[in-house]
C-alpha cells in the first residue's frame, strides 16, 4: 500500500482519537513504482494534552510511512516544528513542551536509520503559532501538535527534442533538419517547383504572379515532355480550416485556369489539389512568412 493510501486510512482511523496525523499533499506522481511527488507536504502529528510523547500505534505507523518514503527517495528532506496550546502552561512551559514534541519526532526518525543531514531544522514555537481553530469538529485540541514538512526535489526539466527548422519533425527523425519540410517527405521540402504568390486571405493574383506564370509557360512550351501538378495552400492565420481549405482550392484553380487560358494542354496537368493550411512552407513567425505561405505551387515532373 503506498504512502497516500496509508495516510488516508490512518486519518480515518484516528479521527475520533486523542492524537492523529493528517496529510495535505500538494502533488504526487507515481513513476517506476516509486512514490515521487514534487513540492512540499505537511504531516500533522497531534499529541495528547500536556504530553510530549506518543503512545498510539497508528500514529507511529504514519511516521513509519514517512521514514519509508525517506529511505526510498534519498533527495527528500524534512523540517520538524513543535507547537503547544496556550492552556498547557506558561510561555516557558509551552516552549519546552513544543520543543520536546519536535525532538521526540526527530529522535524517532533518527532511530529508524535516517541520517541527521536529512533533517533541515527542528523548531519550537511554543504557543506563538496557534492554528486558526482551538478544537476540531470532534472536540480535540489541534494546537497540541508537531508538524513534519517534507521537501521533495524539484521536478526534472523536460528535455525537448530539437527541431532546428521548426517544421514539427524532430531533428533525429528529420532527413532535412535545416529546411522546413513535411512528414510525408521525411522532413524534407518539396523540390522542383515554382511558387505562385497570393494576397493574404485572398485568391487574387499579384502583378508579379502573372510574370511568374508566363515564365513557367515559356519553360513548359520549350519542354513538352514535362507535366505539372498544381497545389493550393493557405496559412493557419488566414482563417479556420474550412476557410483555408476554400482559399487553397481557389488558388489552385486560379493557376489552372490561367494556364488553360494561355492554351496550355490540360492533359499535361496531372492533378489540381488544395491542401488548406496543412503544408506551410515555413513556421509563419513574421508577416512576410505568412505572405509566403499564401500561395500556390506548380510542381514539375520530367518523363
Amino acid at each position: 500500500m503506498n504512502l497516500s493510501r496509508r495516510v488516508v486510512l490512518f486519518f480515518l482511523l484516528i479521527s475520533g482519537s486523542a492524537a492523529f496525523a493528517g496529510i495535505q499533499a500538494n502533488s504526487m506522481k507515481q513513476g517506476n513504482g516509486i512514490y515521487s511527488p514534487y513540492g512540499k507536504d505537511t504531516v500533522i502529528i497531534r499529541f495528547d494534552y500536556k504530553q510530549s510523547a506518543l503512545y498510539h500505534p497508528y500514529t507511529f505507523e504514519v511516521i513509519d510511512s514517512i521514514v519509508s518514503l525517506l529511505k526510498r527517495n534519498k533527495e527528500v528532506t524534512l523540517s520538524i516544528d513543535g507547537y503547544a496550546y496556550k492552556d498547557e502552561g506558561s510561555d516557558t512551559i509551552c516552549y519546552y513542551l513544543s520543543l520536546n514534541r519536535a525532538l521526540f519526532i526527530q529522535t524517532y526518525i533518527l532511530g529508524r536509520g535516517i541520517d541527521s543531514s536529512r533533517i533541515i531544522s527542528v523548531t519550537a514555537y511554543g504557543k506563538r503559532k496557534a492554528m486558526s481553530q482551538k478544537k476540531d469538529k470532534d472536540g480535540f485540541l489541534v494546537n497540541c501538535r508537531a508538524e513534519i514538512m517534507l521537501t521533495y526535489p524539484p521536478r526534472p526539466e523536460e528535455v525537448k527534442a530539437k527541431d532546428r527548422d521548426e517544421d514539427g519533425i524532430v531533428d533525429v527523425e528529420d532527413k532535412c533538419p535545416d529546411f522546413f519540410g513535411y512528414i510525408d517527405n521525411r522532413g524534407c521540402p518539396d523540390t522542383d517547383f515554382v511558387i505562385v504568390p497570393f494576397e493574404v486571405r485572398r485568391s487574387d493574383f499579384y502583378t508579379s504572379s502573372f510574370s511568374i506564370l508566363d515564365s513557367v509557360l515559356m519553360m513548359l512550351n520549350a519542354n513538352p515532355s514535362i507535366t505539372i501538378t498544381i497545389q493550393g495552400h493557405a496559412y493557419k492565420t488566414e482563417g479556420i480550416y474550412k476557410v483555408c481549405e476554400g482559399l487553397a482550392n481557389d488558388r489552385a484553380d486560379m493557376v489552372k485556369q490561367y494556364l488553360l487560358s494561355r492554351r496550355f494542354n490540360p492533359s499535361r496537368i496531372n492533378s489540381v489539389k488544395g491542401y488548406s493550411s496543412t503544408r506551410p512552407i515555413n513556421a509563419g513567425k513574421t508577416p512576410k512568412d505568412v505572405q509566403v505561405n499564401s500561395r500556390a505551387e506548380i510542381l514539375f515532373t520530367r518523363k
